[in-house]
């Protein structure tokens, strides 16, 4: 066990379990299962839904039975990104976790700390014996990271619980209690398909840093599949060609990192298109040579084909399509300073025999931004004859003016570290606000240890910052 000596053992035990399992977004029965036959062997009161979603409900500690139950609250599934050169099977294959003592991380994939702490968090309380605790009603949700699926379908009238902390935070001493709202805008291009004997030549974006598109979309990170279908249509302008493929991007709430695609063409034109890529590498490392320094392209010889490329013309429609499509911040709040108010992300590009999908998250904290923002992008697609799709829209988590759960977590606090937390608002999406409209009254607070770079492949989890946290629940539940 790659963190037998990292404390708290109990909690790292369980992560560690959790690391075993699969459990990118979608692929959830396993995780799933693991949390049932969890209960089941703890015989604690247990549901899973047809979402596989899990809820545990655990009875108070002696001297707790009069107090009020606590809801905690997490997601299990986690955004299975890996490097190009990584042999893991992401919907097979456990990580492989490592540690140097002072953080913990995958090797050569994302770890998953988003939300698998949380995970591990609420079982580690389960299975504790002499942990202090009033009723406790454990709700770990599925599909968070790809539209927030779990939370809007499951049922939560058989909880009692009027007070929710949700263990979905990456910062340690951050108190977040309101968050945005947000949609996934999906749009799909026809295109024709035509034969070619063209030279084929791949071309790849890569060497960007990506990261969670709610936290990250401040840093103005470059975007791989914009910059790769920038890259392309400039290249038009001197080296016709037919794309065969496009493609990059595993998660809508990820900014892309590595994009690629497959163009035929001319031979004789091989080298104008080489120069082309050139210089717009050449451009857009000046344009983002703080921001994100590292971006590379690169443009690889295949072997001959005779494979079917889309058609001139819709090359050239489906290539302009993404480049006009706004992307990254669109707006900043006028009543919180430094926080995003209106965003998108273009996480995902896919090919396929007759189309080409783009996929967007769009966040917003004012509802009316979130929908004007969607018809924008309904009125760019379909003025280039793609038809739009709206799916996982979840509602923003309006602030409590008047919260006891609020106040008591400040409280303890302070009492333990001698400041004040940070209360804030951010610009990413969570939970609380579907699941406020599903419990009449219910106070929510978020909160979670350190964590780096999630949703990456260098996502990274302090050692130190998760048993500080670890510490301040057990308080916060005593």
């Amino acid at each position: 066990m790659a963190f037998e000596n990292l404390q708290p053992k109990e909690v790292f035990h369980f992560f560690e379990e959790i690391c075993n399992i699969p459990h990118g977004s979608g692929n959830l029965q396993k995780i799933s299962d693991y949390l049932v036959k969890f209960a089941m062997e703890r015989n604690l009161e247990f549901i899973q839904d047809g979402e596989l979603n899990v809820i545990i409900k655990a009875p108070a500690s002696p001297g707790y039975e009069d107090r009020e139950p606590v809801i905690l609250q997490g997601h299990m599934d986690m955004v299975a990104v890996k490097e190009d050169s990584s042999d893991i099977n992401m919907l097979t294959d456990g990580l492989r976790v490592k540690t140097d003592g002072e953080y913990v991380w995958a090797e050569g994939t994302s770890l998953g700390g988003d939300d698998g702490i949380a995970v591990a968090y609420c079982l580690a309380l389960l299975d504790s014996k002499d942990i202090p605790h009033p009723p406790l009603e454990v709700v770990i949700t599925t599909n968070e990271e790809t539209g927030m699926f779990g939370a809007t379908a499951i049922d939560l009238s058989s909880l009692a619980g009027k007070k929710l902390i949700n263990i979905d935070n990456e910062e340690e001493g951050a108190f977040i209690v309101s968050c945005a709202g947000g949609a996934r805008v999906y749009s799909e291009l026809s295109v024709k398909r035509v034969a070619s004997a063209g030279k084929r030549l791949k071309v790849e974006v890569s060497g960007l840093l990506g990261g969670h598109s709610g936290e990250m979309i401040i840093k103005g990170r470059g975007n791989a599949n914009i910059i790769l279908s920038r890259t392309l249509l400039e290249a038009l302008d001197s080296a016709e060609f037919n794309l065969e493929t496009i493609g990059g991007g595993v998660a809508d709430n990820a900014i892309p990192n590595v994009s690629s695609a497959i163009v035929s063409l001319d031979p004789s034109k091989t080298e104008a298109f080489k120069a082309s890529v050139s210089k717009s590498l050449e451009d857009i490392k000046g344009e983002l040579e703080v921001k994100d320094p590292d971006v590379n392209i690169t443009v690889k010889e295949l072997e001959d084909g005779n494979e079917a490329v889309i058609s001139p013309e819709d090359t050239k429609k489906a290539l302009s399509l993404i480049c006009v499509m706004p992307d990254g911040v669109q707006a900043m709040s006028s009543s919180v300073e430094g926080l995003v108010e209106t965003s998108l992300n273009l996480g995902i590009l896919k090919t396929s025999e007759d189309m080409v999908t783009i996929e967007q998250s769009v966040r917003s904290s004012v509802s009316s931004s979130k929908d004007f923002l969607i018809r924008k992008i309904r009125t760019i697609s379909e003025g280039y004859g793609a038809k739009v799709k709206v799916s996982g829209s979840y509602p923003g988590w309006k602030y409590r003016q008047k919260s006891e759960l609020r106040d008591h977590m400040v409280s303890v606090y302070k009492e333990m570290y001698g400041v004040e937390p940070k209360v804030l608002a951010i610009h990413a999406g969570l939970e609380c606000g579907i699941l406020s409209e599903k419990i009449e009254g219910l106070d929510c607070i978020s909160i979670g240890p350190d964590m780096q770079d999630i949703h990456s492949t260098k996502e990274k989890l302090s050692v130190r910052s998760a048993s500080n946290v670890w510490d301040y629940l057990k308080a916060v539940l005593k």
